[in-house]
């Protein structure tokens, strides 16, 4: 007799059900890499088909009215900006070559930027968690929020004159206050359940901020970093039109005075390009490593 048993029915079943389990994850696998596709295809359709729709709007404007020295033509706009980047411009009337005038602004905001975020964030921590600092501190802060950015100007230039500490005081002192709200907000709203199960698990002191308070704070504070950094470069502009020789804003104020719209233009297009890619690469990797990695989110 053969010794060779048949199969029960649940060896009969095991490869099956594994070999329909892998199936069914390799399928889902690839249905949501072809939907991220899809998304990021759709977006940038969109966006381009709505960045056109600016273009042709600008050009009807420009051609129609025919103020081409007020308002040049994109092509024209573009044109200008790839020569100024490649330093071609033949006319160049700024000084330094624009690299300069860009690294100029972009330490001024940086600085400015991120000494607001190393005070503005703690302080917001302790606001959102301390009662008795909060009604000490917050009338204050709200007090002197609504002063507007520009104003601070003059008083900066009284203070340190003119150059590179004054600017860089304009935007903290406007990049502060999005950052203290955020992470105040933030760490007022965590769920008591959370600080609840921390404490079950022997969380307290140090341990309770890093392990609790501050990841479930983070959201916000990505919030507030996203908002302070655009606030930084629209400062840094106005900052460096009054109280700078270099930099983007002191180019935007001699291309007015040149009445050289295009150059104007340019600026303000570099401005867009360098703040875009500032925030792609600091807040949104800050994000990657915190809220996406952590996997939390603002309660």
């Amino acid at each position: 007799m053969s010794n060779i048993t048949a199969p029960t029915s649940a060896s009969q079943d095991a490869i099956p059900r594994g070999l329909a389990t892998s199936a069914v994850l390799g399928d889902y696998d690839a249905y949501m890499k072809a939907k991220r596709r899809r998304i990021l295809l759709r977006r940038a359709f969109r966006g381009t088909i709505g960045v056109l729709a600016v273009l042709l709007i600008w050009e009807a404007m420009s051609r129609y009215f025919g103020i081409q020295l007020i308002l040049p033509r994109p092509l024209v706009v573009i044109e200008n900006t790839v020569r100024t980047l490649l330093l071609a411009n033949n006319r160049w009337l700024y000084g330094p070559n624009i690299y300069v005038h860009l690294e100029h602004s972009f330490l001024r905001c940086m600085t400015g930027f991120l000494s607001a975020a190393v005070i503005g964030i703690p302080l917001g921590l302790l606001l959102g968690r301390s009662t008795a600092v909060r009604e000490f501190v917050m009338p204050l802060v709200k007090a002197v929020y609504p002063v507007p950015g520009i104003a601070w100007i003059p008083l900066s230039i009284l203070w340190f004159g003119l150059g590179d500490t004054a600017v860089v005081f304009v935007v903290f002192t406007t990049s502060l206050f999005p950052l203290i709200f955020t992470t105040e907000a933030g760490a007022r709203a965590i769920n008591p359940t959370v600080l609840n199960a921390g404490r079950c698990f022997g969380a307290r002191g140090l341990v309770m901020f890093f392990r609790v308070i501050f990841p479930a704070t983070v959201p916000h504070i990505v919030t507030g970093l996203r908002i302070s950094l655009g606030t930084a470069w629209r400062m840094i502009v106005a900052g460096e039109l009054l109280a700078s020789q270099d930099g983007i804003g002191y180019m935007l104020m001699e291309a007015r005075f040149q009445f050289r719209a295009a150059d104007l233009m340019t600026a303000m297009i570099l401005v867009s390009i360098v703040g875009y890619l500032t925030e792609k690469l600091i807040v949104d990797t800050i994000e990657k490593r915190t809220v996406e990695k952590w996997e939390v989110q603002a309660t």
